[in-house]
């Protein structure tokens, strides 16, 4: 990967209309989520899915009049797709390493930036904080991406707030359609290094540490979710489906069927759920 420095997805940015939709939906879905969060100076806001090493950010405009990077990228974000994944976080440990490493590679990455969340309120809110780099919007096909390293990890990672009822673990996946998958695979190879793609039947699979972010083209899509019926499948690039790892996949069916969730039981073992039930992306769930 881009200089050993980048282990795999810290999480997946999911813009929302509104909040408390995405409340109520991914309530209903069988996570725990947690109390509001203010990013500090942005005009931006988010409820968040932690899991033990990854998590899924849910992202809104705050009633805050700020501007920011984000902020625009949000509303931009919108206003063109609606609801759904519009930005990928990488992990590293040490923000301003990789910063320098991406910068001798050539990727013009901006300077490391420190994001402040305000998460609760009084008498005891919490402040977590972690520093960004962002990746330029030509880095990776079909991805707006940046890096996060974790200031204060033990602020966001509370027992009670990992504890899903749906019993979901982890981020497994993410699916991207693309217009031209052997070139968005030699991008994303010259990105993170040699090797870590594999090809199979057109369609391409990056593996970065627990997680694989797929790419195909909108007519290879059921060939990494077979029978999937999108409605109203967005442009390439875009990001059209999540991959996520639960306990024991009985016990998410039991949750999902006792909220009233549509759902589907795969013969793999898996479950699928319509971007009808969860504001607009397909989402995954499988043991492990």
């Amino acid at each position: 990967m881009a200089a050993n420095t980048i282990t795999g997805i810290d999480h997946l940015v999911v813009g929302v209309k509104s909040l408390a939709e995405a409340v109520d939906t991914y309530a209903r879905l069988g996570f725990a989520l947690t109390p509001y969060g203010q990013h500090e100076g942005m005009g931006t806001g988010n409820h968040c899915i932690m899991m033990p090493h990854d998590y899924i950010e849910l992202v809104g405009v705050s009633p805050e009049a700020a501007d920011s990077e984000l902020r625009r990228r949000l509303t931009k974000s919108l206003e063109s797709r609606g609801n759904g994944v519009m930005a990928v976080a990488f992990h590293t440990e040490d923000g301003a390493a990789t910063h320098q490493a991406l910068v001798r590679k050539g990727v013009a990455a901006a300077a490391p930036q420190s994001v402040i969340r305000t998460i609760g309120t009084k008498p005891q809110p919490v402040r977590a904080a972690l520093s960004m780099v962002r990746l330029p919007e030509d880095a990776l096909v079909g991805l707006s991406a940046f890096v996060a390293q974790h200031l204060s990890p033990e602020a966001v990672r509370r027992p009670g707030w990992m504890a899903h009822p749906n019993g979901a673990v982890g981020l497994d996946s993410l699916t991207l359609i693309v217009d031209d998958p052997m070139a968005a695979k030699d991008a994303y190879e010259s990105f993170f290094g040699a090797g870590v793609a594999a090809i199979t039947d057109h369609t391409v699979a990056v593996h970065l540490g627990d997680h694989t972010i797929f790419l195909c083209s909108a007519d290879q899509l059921t060939q990494l979710h077979p029978d999937v019926e999108l409605d109203d499948a967005p442009k390439p690039p875009a990001p059209v489906a999540i991959g996520i790892k639960v306990r024991d996949i009985e016990e998410t069916a039991r949750v999902l069927a006792a909220n009233r969730v549509g759902f589907r039981m795969l013969k793999e073992g898996m479950i699928r759920v319509p971007p009808s039930e969860t504001l607009g992306t397909l989402i995954e769930f499988c043991e492990g």
